[in-house]
């Protein structure tokens, strides 16, 4: 794949286009045996950005796993970055995650409330604490079998109105969101959580109180570092599993 056929981007979400289009352009090259990137200079010409853009990008990739930097060398495409073919991307989205698993995948018991932040909450998301959050809440089927439960916490002052249907807290939250705030999620702080479910994630998840359950609570971050979702998913382990990989730097 050229960087040629790659359309270049729009001014108004250049960093995020540069993201988006870099990694198609990493992932989907028709030279495995490509080790770097292009140089910032050439990439800036060729997507018709400037080179601060393109930095800004590269970083997020860095930050991602697809690339490694060193100071006076271009960019070296990892090899994670080849053997990726999909992970849960800067979106979240579990439902196309639970579907590259092989599973049928339905979201259902979608509910939503306002509910004021507790210490915790507010001190992960940089706000006052007892300031009103989104809280939503939502399962995922993966065969008609429970398999995450997910709630969702945003501010107050990232929501532009107090309804929503199910489409917006559902599925599309993660783009209702940068679309209403002018923003786009570009890195996440994952903590894996021992857990066991309670009476609430044992009736969504038909499991039996004090089941061992893995639990990742996800802070997510805009391009500008600032903590605008809180999320905590549950997931049934006969379901599903993840795999870690780490990249190691040599400066």
């Amino acid at each position: 794949m050229s960087l040629r056929n790659i359309p270049k981007v729009h001014k108004q979400t250049a960093v995020k286009q540069a993201i988006e289009y870099l990694k198609k352009y990493i992932l989907e090259s028709d030279n495995p045996d490509q080790k770097k990137l292009p140089s910032e200079a050439h990439l800036a010409a060729e997507l018709g950005i400037s080179r601060l853009t393109v930095r800004e990008a590269l970083t997020v990739l860095e930050n991602e796993g697809f690339i490694t930097r060193s100071q006076g060398s271009s960019s070296t495409i990892t090899t994670f970055a080849r053997k990726l073919t999909e992970k849960i991307d800067h979106a979240g989205e579990l439902k196309k995650f639970i579907k590259d698993c092989g599973y049928e995948v339905l979201i259902d018991n979608i509910t939503y409330s306002w509910e004021k932040s507790t210490k915790e909450q507010a001190e992960a998301l940089n706000i006052n604490r007892g300031d009103e959050l989104l809280i939503v809440k939502k399962r995922f089927c993966a065969d008609n079998k429970p398999a995450v439960y997910c709630i969702n916490r945003i501010p107050r002052i990232y929501m532009n109105k107090k309804t929503f249907t199910d489409q917006e807290v559902g599925e599309d939250i993660f783009s209702f969101a940068e679309e209403n705030n002018n923003f786009y999620f570009s890195n996440d702080l994952m903590e894996l959580v021992p857990s066991v479910a309670d009476d609430e994630i044992g009736e969504m998840l038909h499991l039996e109180k004090n089941t061992p359950l893995l639990r990742l609570d996800i802070t997510k971050y805009t391009d500008k570092g600032i903590p605008v979702m809180l999320n905590t998913e549950y997931y049934v382990h006969e379901l599903i599993k993840f795999t870690a990989s780490r990249t190691i730097t040599h400066h």
